[in-house]
Parts: C-alpha cells; sequence; structure tokens
C-alpha cells in the first residue's frame, strides 16, 4: 500500500465497540480495520458498509463504513487507549474527540514533563501511588502537612509497598476478647442481636484505631479511615493486592491492615517492587481492579518473582498498599486478621447499591468502622 492516499475516521467508540469508516482508491479489496487495546487485538471488522454521505462527496460505491464489535465490554475509563488502524497500514484512524483529548493531553505531559508527579493507575490512587512521591513526602513533611516521626514509616510504604509497625498493639496486643469480635465482625450472622453486634465493633475500632496506626493510617490517605471489611485467613492463601478484594469505585484508594494473632505466627509473602508493576496486563486490563487482579497473580505464581516474608506477633500490624502483590499463610487454629480500609471520601460499590443495610460505629480519633 505504500504510495497510497488512505482517509478515514471513528465516528463512534464506547464500550462495546467502533463504527467508522475507511477509503482508498486503490484498494482492491475491501480494507479490514482492526481495534487494539494496548497493542492487544480486540476487534476487527470489514469496511465495506454503504454510506450515502460518503458516496455524496465522491469516496467510490460509498461502501467503505464499517462496525467492530470488541471481543468483551471494555471498562469505559480504557476508551481513550483504543487505537483502530488498517490491517496492512501502520495508521492510526482519527478517534472522536472525547476519546482524543484525554489521550493527547497526558502524551503531550509525559513527553515535555517525564518526572511530572501522577498516580501509576489511570485510576488514580493516593499520593503515596504518585510518581514523585518520595520528593511530595519530603514537601509534607517540610510544611507540617505530614507529621515528621511519621516519616519513615512511609517512606517505607513508597519504597516497598508495605511498612511493619512493631509493637503498635502494645503492651496487650490481640486479647482472646478481641478474637470473638473480629470473629462476629467479619461473620454478621454469629451476632445475637444488633446491640451484639455493635459492641463487637466498638471493640474493633479500640483495637484498631490505636494512635500510632490511626495517625499513619490518616496520613496515608489523606482522609480519616473508614474500615469495610473484617477477614479471618487461614491456611495458604493465593496472591492477590488489597484493589482486589473489594468492588470500589475508586480501585487504587484502599489499604490492607494485617494483625499477628497471639496463638501462632502469621507469615505474610510480599512480591518485591510489584506495586511498581505496569498497570495493564496482556488481556488489557488493569490489575488494581477486580477482573484484572487474576492474571497478575498467576504471573507472580508462576514466574518465581523475588518474594519478602514477614512475620508478624500479636503486637504488630503489617500495612499493606493496594498494587503490593502478596499472600497470607496461617494455621487454622491462628488464622490472621485482615482489615480493608478506605478513606472517607470512597465507598465501596456494595454500599451503594443498598442492597443490604449496614452497621457503623465511630472512634475519637474521627476514624469509623461500616461493616
Amino acid at each position: 500500500m505504500n504510495g497510497v492516499m488512505i482517509r478515514g475516521a471513528v465516528d463512534r467508540l464506547d464500550s462495546e465497540g467502533a463504527a467508522g469508516w475507511l477509503y482508498g482508491a486503490d484498494y482492491h479489496a475491501r480494507p479490514v480495520v482492526r481495534a487494539f487495546l494496548h497493542q492487544e487485538l480486540i476487534g476487527e471488522g470489514v469496511a465495506d458498509g454503504y454510506r450515502s454521505d460518503l458516496e455524496q462527496v465522491g469516496f467510490g460505491d460509498g461502501r467503505c463504513g464499517f462496525e467492530i464489535r470488541f471481543d468483551r465490554v471494555i471498562e469505559p475509563s480504557y476508551l481513550p487507549y483504543v487505537t483502530l488502524k488498517p490491517e496492512d497500514v501502520d495508521l492510526l484512524l482519527p478517534m472522536p474527540q472525547l476519546g482524543d483529548g484525554y489521550r493527547d493531553l497526558v502524551e503531550k505531559v509525559l513527553s515535555g514533563y517525564q518526572g511530572a508527579g501522577r498516580n501509576r493507575s489511570v485510576l488514580g490512587g493516593l499520593w503515596t501511588d504518585r510518581m514523585d512521591a518520595p520528593q511530595l513526602l519530603a514537601g509534607r513533611v517540610a510544611v507540617g502537612n505530614s507529621p515528621a516521626d511519621l516519616q519513615p514509616a512511609l517512606q517505607g510504604l513508597i519504597r516497598d509497598g508495605h511498612v511493619v509497625l512493631h509493637n503498635a498493639l502494645a503492651p496487650n496486643g490481640v486479647a482472646s476478647r478481641d478474637l470473638a469480635a473480629f470473629r462476629i465482625a467479619s461473620n454478621v450472622e454469629q451476632a445475637e442481636d444488633e446491640n451484639h453486634h455493635t459492641s463487637a465493633l466498638t471493640v474493633m475500632a479500640a483495637l484498631l484505631f490505636r494512635e500510632q496506626l490511626v495517625r499513619v493510617l490518616r496520613a496515608v490517605l489523606d482522609d480519616h479511615p473508614v474500615a469495610y471489611r473484617f477477614d479471618l485467613i487461614s491456611g495458604a492463601q493465593d496472591y492477590l493486592q488489597a484493589s482486589s478484594i473489594e468492588d470500589l469505585p475508586s480501585p487504587a484508594e484502599c489499604l490492607a491492615v494485617y494483625i499477628g494473632n497471639p496463638n501462632g505466627t502469621i507469615r505474610l509473602d510480599c512480591v518485591r517492587d510489584s506495586h511498581d508493576l505496569p498497570e495493564f496486563g496482556s488481556n488489557g486490563l488493569s490489575r488494581w481492579t477486580r477482573e484484572g487482579a487474576a492474571e497478575a497473580a498467576r504471573f507472580a505464581a508462576s514466574a518465581g518473582l523475588s518474594v519478602q516474608s514477614l512475620e508478624l506477633d500479636s503486637l504488630d500490624v503489617a500495612i499493606v498498599g493496594p498494587g503490593l502483590m502478596h499472600r497470607v499463610s496461617a494455621e487454622a487454629d491462628a488464622p490472621a486478621l485482615r482489615i480493608i480500609l478506605a478513606p472517607r471520601r470512597v465507598t465501596p460499590r456494595r454500599f451503594l447499591r443498598g442492597a443490604r443495610s449496614w452497621s457503623e460505629v465511630g472512634h475519637v480519633s474521627g476514624a469509623r468502622i461500616r461493616v
């Protein structure tokens, strides 16, 4: 096709497909148009549909329209990264303005200001997920937005994707009363009545929102923390990341907190630097979402990536950022205690749907529990 004049455009682009036209006077057969998401082919179609508007302006017999149905429904936030081009020509077709504007803006900024602060995820994230997070932390400390004594813990979370607060639950750690309350919080059906459930959540708030921990959580989330999921973890778990445990409208804005058990040692295996891995896998899905995280977990399990193992006792608390792949190992009689938290500005979708009621308990620190 060297030297051939080709014209075309994309008139419609949505989550299910695309439509437009492609015309080249010297094409010997109706051309094929292909759609890609991050270099993955997601659909194709032949440009042979009749378009009277194109025939009227002199584009042959007008049979140059195409319609492509994607092989899966594409998340709307990924549409700016969909491209269409002829099968045999390395030429991108012009996209609808809505799709092109955001991508062009991002490309201009990144090409001119490679060091500009931005989140690793197109879905946004906590400020600790910014590419310039270490510099941002230093600035926050300098102006008093982040307490100077928290700087080592916050640096560890930015660098490693996790941080362990040793002796955060001193002097008594996790008691049998706390374990009983945690079981009720993780399984509402175990509560005898609403007052029994509320009492259990109040015990959990007193355990979780100690001053040392809640100060770190507030600094990381840049908001008051809300605990909205409690899980007892035992056995050998698969790799996962906090952002894939619950369906969130803002997947990159959450934290997983792990608490040790007085009846045994908890092991946390973290895939080193996995919070810095590319966001999109070969299937074109973001690993920060529940749909895309499974592929990242399979990759971590099969690629033999370097793993850092942490051991927690009943006085320790581990904070794991949303993008770090990790797994937990614990005995059945000494399960790990996991709490998923988000900033107050983020609400899990199950609460937004209104399908079920929930219980909420506040804490003097401003932190809350909602389950």
